[in-house]
C-alpha cells in the first residue's frame, strides 16, 4: 500500500485533551472522508470552528503523525480493506493508526473507561434532591433538560415509550441504567427519567442512609454515560437565598448553560467583532492573556433578570452576554446589576486610579 510517511511531532497537548473515541473518529474522518481540520472541529470534537480554526483537530493528527498528504487517502477504500493494508505494509510502523482503526470499526471502547466520565465543561448540570425514588425506581429530569439529556436531533434519541442503556458513574463505581421517555397516556404531559437498577439503588442507600441531600447530574462522554455526584456544590454560593427564589435561579442558570445558544450566542459575537471573543463588562480576552489555552472560552450570562422571566419563555442568542468568570460573579452578587451597570463601575473605578 502506497500510504505517505508519516511525520509525528512532540506535542500531545491536543492529544491529551480528547478522549479516545473522538481521536479515532478523527482519524477516520480525515482519512476516508478528507474531512478538514475546521470541519473536525466543529463536528467530531464539538469547537465553534469560526474561532478554534481546526487547531484542536490539527494537533491530533500531527501528532500521529498524519499530514496533508493524508488526506483522504483512503476515500474509495473499505475500511477493512485500509486496514489490512497497513498491518501488510509494514505493522510497526503504523501501528498506531492501524489500533485507531480497528477500535472505530468494531467500537471496541471499554464502557467503563473512566475517561468516557469526564464531564463536558459546555453541558448543564441538573441538580436534584435526594427522595425515596432513588430507593426504588430512580430519578425524574427536569423538563428544562428533556431537550440537552434527550435532544431529537440526536442518534441518541429515544421516543415516547422507549429507552436506551446507559451507564453511571456514582461514588467511584459504574452501573447500568436507562433512559427512558415515559410513555404517558395523556401525551401532554412529557415525563423522562434515568430508571436505576438493583446495584445503583442499593449504592444510593449506602450513601444516603436517609432522603435528605442533593446530587448532581451531568453528561459524560456522550449521551450514554452520565456522572452522577454527591458533593458538589451548587451552582452559586447566593442561590438558596436568591431574592427571586432558588428554583427561579436555577432556571436562569440553566439558559445560561444551553449549550445549542451559547454556542451560536459565541459564534455571533465573534463574526461582529472581527473575530474576537472577550468579556462585555471588562474587556478581558482570554486569548490575548492565555494563548492557546484561552480559545474559545467566555461564559454566557442570561441578560434577562430572574424576576422578569415568564415559565416557558425560550432564550434567544440577543439574550445572552459575553463574560469572563470574575464580572459574571460580579453581576450574580446580591443585589443583582446588569452588564451596563457592571460596566460603568469598572470604567469609574479604572479612572480613579
Amino acid at each position: 500500500m502506497d500510504f505517505p510517511e508519516l511525520k509525528p511531532v512532540n506535542r500531545d497537548r491536543e492529544y491529551k485533551s480528547c478522549n479516545e473515541i473522538t481521536r479515532d473518529k478523527i482519524v477516520y474522518e480525515y482519512l476516508f472522508n478528507g474531512r478538514s481540520h475546521r470541519w473536525l472541529d466543529e463536528n467530531v470534537i464539538g469547537l465553534e470552528a469560526s474561532y478554534s480554526r481546526g487547531y484542536m483537530a490539527m494537533g491530533v493528527l500531527h501528532y500521529l503523525g498524519i499530514v496533508e498528504a493524508h488526506k483522504g487517502i483512503f476515500k474509495d477504500v473499505k475500511l477493512l480493506d485500509a486496514i489490512n493494508g497497513l498491518t501488510d505494509s509494514d505493522k510497526d510502523r503504523f501501528r498506531h493508526i492501524i489500533k485507531a482503526l480497528i477500535r472505530y470499526s468494531e467500537n471496541i471502547y471499554s464502557n467503563d473507561s473512566f475517561e468516557l466520565f469526564i464531564p463536558s465543561s459546555n453541558v448543564p448540570r441538573l441538580i436534584k434532591t435526594v427522595g425515596i425514588s432513588q430507593y426504588t425506581d430512580g430519578v425524574r429530569i427536569d423538563k428544562e433538560f428533556h431537550s440537552i439529556f434527550n435532544p431529537e436531533e440526536s442518534s441518541y434519541y429515544v421516543q415516547r415509550g422507549s429507552a436506551r442503556q446507559i451507564k453511571v458513574l456514582f461514588n467511584n463505581r459504574v452501573f447500568d441504567a436507562e433512559y427512558r421517555y415515559e410513555n404517558q397516556t395523556d401525551k401532554k404531559i412529557e415525563l423522562q427519567s434515568i430508571r436505576f437498577k438493583k446495584e445503583l439503588k442499593e449504592e444510593f442507600k449506602k450513601v444516603f442512609p436517609e432522603s435528605i441531600g442533593e446530587f448532581v447530574i451531568q453528561q459524560g462522554a456522550d449521551l450514554n454515560h452520565f456522572v452522577f455526584s454527591h458533593r458538589a456544590t451548587l451552582l452559586d454560593d447566593d442561590s438558596y437565598e436568591f431574592p427571586e427564589g432558588r428554583l427561579a435561579y436555577r432556571i436562569h442558570r440553566i439558559r445560561e448553560r444551553n449549550p445549542e445558544v451559547i454556542r451560536k450566542a459565541k459564534a455571533k459575537f465573534i463574526k461582529l467583532n472581527a473575530g474576537k471573543l472577550f468579556c462585555e463588562a471588562c474587556g478581558f480576552d482570554f486569548v490575548a492573556v492565555y494563548g492557546e489555552r484561552g480559545i474559545n472560552y467566555i461564559e454566557g450570562h442570561h441578560k434577562k433578570l430572574v424576576s422578569e422571566m415568564k415559565e416557558g419563555e425560550k432564550t434567544k442568542i440577543e439574550d445572552i452576554s459575553m463574560l469572563c468568570s470574575n464580572c459574571h460573579r460580579m453581576i450574580h452578587k446580591k443585589p443583582l446589576i446588569s452588564v451596563d451597570e457592571l460596566s460603568r463601575i469598572i470604567k469609574q473605578n479604572k479612572s480613579k486610579s
